[in-house]
């Protein structure tokens, strides 16, 4: 009897770490990011180990005319970090790449062709940027979207993750700003 009760207690440890372990799926990971719709599989591609995926924004977000922020969480570990910004006139997506820039530096950033409603883009290994006009009624004329990756594995397969998710995300994010200027779809 004695014997049994050792036995039950040497079991305890792993039978509580079995129970308090959880284990996420892909049906777990949100069919929005940050206000845009997107497929759970580009998502998924970004936000592996996975983990419980919860959002954090900044005040006034998304709102016309503003520049706001979005950090998506994958258990405690922040996984992105999506910056959206209304302004006046173009930008350089390429000059805001540069990892020497503190807002949005990136690494090994180069162009991206033809994304949807997008002007002008870069693709880099931990991240995106693309431009595109949109008069939102606020005065402003331009949109900027720059998604910045920060963790996972920076890899060649990571970087075609970035590319086909921002391929798919900033076309979805400039539908729901409702410009007023229509774009030719390219």
């Amino acid at each position: 009897m004695k014997l049994r009760g050792i036995a039950w207690l040497g079991l305890l440890p792993a039978l509580v770490l079995v129970a308090c372990s959880r284990t996420y799926s892909e049906d777990s990971i949100p069919r929005t990011l940050c206000g845009t719709p997107v497929s759970r599989k580009l998502s998924s591609g970004l936000l592996h180990p996975l983990d419980k995926v919860t959002e954090w924004t900044s005040a006034g977000f998304r709102e016309p005319g503003a520049s706001s922020s979005c950090v998506v969480y994958v258990g405690d570990e922040r996984a992105l970090h999506l910056k959206f910004a209304s302004h006046g006139g173009p930008m350089s997506p390429m000059k805001a790449a540069s990892p020497d820039n503190s807002v949005t530096g990136l690494q090994n950033a180069r162009p991206l062709p033809r994304i949807p409603l997008a002007d002008k883009a870069v693709g880099a290994d931990d991240g995106a940027i693309a431009t595109t006009r949109c008069k939102d009624g606020s005065g402003a004329d331009h949109f900027t979207l720059a998604l910045k990756v920060t963790r996972g594995e920076f890899d060649a397969e990571r970087r075609v993750a970035i590319e086909r998710f921002m391929r798919a995300y900033m076309p979805a994010t400039v539908k729901t700003l409702h410009c007023q200027e229509k774009r030719p779809s390219r």
